[in-house]
């Protein structure tokens, strides 16, 4: 399997930026009344062997008497929907707060695949992106609906090193996939993140695709900011579809 690398040199100098693709303005496309919210509930989201779970203790209730609610909340940074940076796989990677807010707000799209265990590259068919969008995989994992079902399940579509692979050569700034990871469950080599992260290609792991159309959106997904943070939880949102394919 062929590797793929840019220069990290190249990336340190821009600050992990990538250009701005030219789409039409995101003030716009907000007016869209075309909006989904991608985000799979945290509190019902399957957890990653070895992984913590999400729990909430609570401290105060106004139900209980309190003059305020207050509570504390437990969760790992590869909880529900999340984004994987460099760090997570790199000792030299860059984390979270090496990135710049509008790396969060881009251009998508949406591709729908069917029947397979792994994305295969051939779903990229004919696909153009200019540098820096995302590319979502829509696949029977959304169908299925895994992401809003507590129960980790070991048997879910995972992404192809081919189609990582491709993703790369076609300049995307973020791959996303709609289980928790884009790796199979068996595989701890992690061939797929290190195909994507050693590229600087950011992953969102564990969207909701089950009510999105395959097209072209605004994706915004924006994490805490976390010092040195090698994942974090996002509220994923899509707006503003265009039908071109």
């Amino acid at each position: 399997m062929a590797e793929i690398f840019i220069n990290r040199e190249a990336i340190k100098d821009l600050g992990c930026q990538l250009p701005q693709p030219s789409v039409p303005g995101l003030y716009e496309t907000l007016l869209s009344k075309e909006r989904h919210d991608i985000s799979a509930p945290i509190e019902i989201a399957p957890t990653y062997p070895g992984d913590s779970s999400f729990s909430r203790q609570w401290i105060a209730r106004l139900e209980e008497g309190s003059n305020y609610s207050l509570s504390v909340l437990s969760l790992g940074s590869h909880t529900g929907t999340h984004i994987d940076f460099p760090s997570h796989i790199l000792g030299d990677g860059f984390p979270l707060d090496s990135y710049p807010p509008e790396r969060f707000i881009t251009p998508a799209r949406v591709i729908a695949v069917r029947n397979c265990d792994a994305v295969p590259a051939q779903a990229l068919k004919d696909v153009n992106i200019q540098r820096g969008e995302a590319i979502l995989f829509k696949t029977s994992n959304s169908f299925q609906g895994l992401m809003h079902n507590p129960t980790f399940r070991d048997e879910y579509v995972s992404l192809s090193p081919p189609a990582a692979e491709l993703c790369v050569s076609l300049g995307a700034g973020l791959v996303g996939i709609d289980y928790i990871s884009v790796d199979r469950c068996e595989d701890e080599s992690l061939p797929i993140h290190n195909i994507l992260l050693k590229n600087d290609v950011l992953i969102l792991e564990g969207i909701d695709l089950s009510a999105v159309s395959p097209g072209r959106y605004w994706l915004i997904c924006l994490p805490l900011k976390i010092k040195d943070a090698e994942a974090a939880p996002v509220r994923a949102v899509l707006v503003g579809r265009s039908h071109e394919s």
